[in-house]
Formats: structure tokens, sequence, C-alpha cells
């Protein structure tokens, strides 16, 4: 991701209990996780990479990063796939109409960690968990086979302490499949869906409300939920939000379950007869539509990754991460 982004993106929180723990890709071929009951599979199932090759991986995508970048950062597809490669076109998009000078740091990667599931039902992934040189921050990746090869499909960062991911006897890493809520408050499948209708309705959803904890990560669903206050005289807007389809967890030697997912946004202005032009106000939509008035119609794509951890039940979730992406404006 780009450095300007990413400084303002990270939240640092602290670990808390399991009753408060704080802590897509859109080609149509999800990468689902691997099935949640690794520790019991055979010891002969291989995983699905070897801490080598992944670590092979790791420093190719980072070449491919600042490759794509020198070339202009408007295409991701040698180093990233999915939804993630849209945020990131979209963070660079926006920092050069803004005026700023997008990159990706230079700084070498150090200290690697590797997640790695045994290979098993669904596409193969793994996590890496990294820094670089001279930075305090740790960066998780999440790689995945794709038919291009592995690409990073989602991205966190954190400041703070994460809890720390399972491994079983074996030392595979223990991945929790979509829809397993097995000593879980809610399966990462429903956490994702959850946290699309929260946004989805300005943060009205009870059931929602109930299951993802408040934070500075949550004020989203309130800024949105003031693009619709603030909707103009005859003009009506149907929201389209929806959880990506690539949702990938790990269980933790806590009990709770990390989980990378992503939500897609689509938000159609119509205006009524004798309605009057108009215009995006907030400082990210105007920089994005140029300032444009809008007399009939105006689609508004938006993107956002989030890495949250589910408590072993009871308890909410918390979100410890979340990146946004301003696609586009376009209409008449």
């Amino acid at each position: 991701m780009t450095i300007k982004r990413q400084l303002s993106i990270v939240l640092i929180l602290p670990v808390a209990t399991a009753c408060g723990l704080v802590e897509q890709v859109s080609n149509g071929r999800p990468f689902a996780s691997a099935p949640s009951k690794s520790s019991s599979a055979s010891p002969f199932q291989k995983r699905v990479v070897t801490v080598a090759e992944a670590k092979k991986i790791l420093l190719s995508w980072h070449r491919a990063e600042r490759e794509a970048m020198r070339q202009g950062g408007t295409d991701w597809s040698a180093a990233e796939a999915g939804l993630v490669a849209e945020i990131h076109r979209a963070e660079v998009l926006l920092d050069r109409i803004q005026g700023e000078k997008p990159e990706v740091t230079q700084d070498p990667i150090i200290k690697p960690r590797f997640f790695i599931p045994r290979a098993g039902a669904g596409t193969p992934w793994f996590m890496a968990d990294y820094t670089h040189k001279g930075n305090y921050k740790r960066i998780q990746v999440i790689f995945a086979r794709t038919p291009a090869g592995w690409r990073v499909t989602a991205e966190s960062v954190r400041n703070g302490k994460l809890p720390t991911p399972a491994r079983d006897r074996d030392g595979y890493a223990i991945a929790v499949a979509p829809d397993d809520k097995s000593r879980l408050t809610i399966s990462p499948r429903q956490l994702a869906q959850a946290h699309a209708r929260l946004v989805a309705t300005g943060g009205d959803d009870r059931r929602a409300k109930r299951l993802i904890a408040q934070n500075i990560f949550t004020w989203y669903a309130g800024f949105r939920k003031q693009e619709q206050d603030r909707l103009p005289s005859k003009w009506d807007l149907r929201r389209n939000t929806r959880a990506a389809p690539e949702v990938y967890a790990l269980r933790t030697t806590t009990g709770s379950a990390m989980v990378w997912y992503g939500l897609t946004e689509e938000d159609t202005y119509a205006a009524r007869p004798g309605a009057r032009a108009m215009t995006f106000k907030d400082g990210m939509a105007d920089d994005l539509s140029k300032g444009k008035s809008f007399r009939e119609l105006a689609v508004y794509k938006r993107g956002s990754q989030y890495l949250s951890v589910i408590p072993k039940s009871p308890g909410q979730t918390l979100i410890y991460f979340g990146r946004y992406g301003y696609m586009s404006i376009t209409g008449a």
C-alpha cells in the first residue's frame, strides 16, 4: 500500500480479554479459507507452501510492488489481485488528484514470520507478517494462489500487539473456514455481512451494532448516515453495499479468530423531476468528482478492507484495521 494511506489508517489498541478483544477478489473466483479442523488432518498432509517458498513469494511480491509504482501505480496485477489491487489504484489516483506523491517503501523487508495452513479444500493461501528496516510497525499480507501466480489479496498494518495465530501440533497455522462459527460469537463470513449491514444502514442495524464494538473504524458507518441526511431535495439514493466473497481467518492462541475481509459499495443517486444539480461536498468525493455537477444520475463506487478479531463466545468483534479506496464517481 502507499505510505501516505498506510499511516492514515493505523490504530494503536491493546489486546483485551476474550469478552472484548481488540484486536475480494472481483474476478469471480473466491479465495476460500481452508477447513478449520486442520489439526485433525493427516500429519502427512503438506503445507500449501514451504517456509522457504513463502519467503521467496514475499520478496518477489515486494519487488513487484516497487516496480508497479515505478511504472505509474495504475497496474498492480503483477503483485496484487482483486479488491486490494482496486483500492491501491484508487489510492494512487486520489493522491495525484490531491497533489501528493504516492510511493511505496524502498526499505528491505526484515523479520518475516509465516503462518501457513495445511493444504486442503479451496484455493491455497497463507499469511506473512513482517516489518521494514527502521520501521516499528508490522504488516500482515495474505497471499492466495491465482491463475497468474501468488498474489496479495488482503493487507493490514499494526502498531500495537495483535493476538498470536495458533499452530497445531505439527506446526501448521489453523485456518478457520468462512462459515465456521465453532467456539466463536459469529462466523467470519457473518462478520463481513454484519459489517456490510452496519455501513449500508449508517450504523442503524441493531444486530450488527451488538456484534461489532464501536471504535475509530466504525465512524465510517456514521459518515454514511450523514450522506443520507445531506441528500439534496428531490434526489433518491440507492445503496448497494456487499461483503466481498473472499474471507481469510486464522485461529489464535486464545481461541479467537483473526479475520481479513472486504466490502464493496456502489451508491446510485437519481434525480426526480425538478431536482437541482447535485455536487459532492466531502473532501474525498469532491476531489474525485473534480467538482462536477450532476443533474440526472451519479454513481459513487468505493471499497474497503479490514482486519477484525472475533472473540470466543460471548463478546463483541473489534475492528483493528481499515483501508479505504474511493474508486470512482461517474454520471451526468
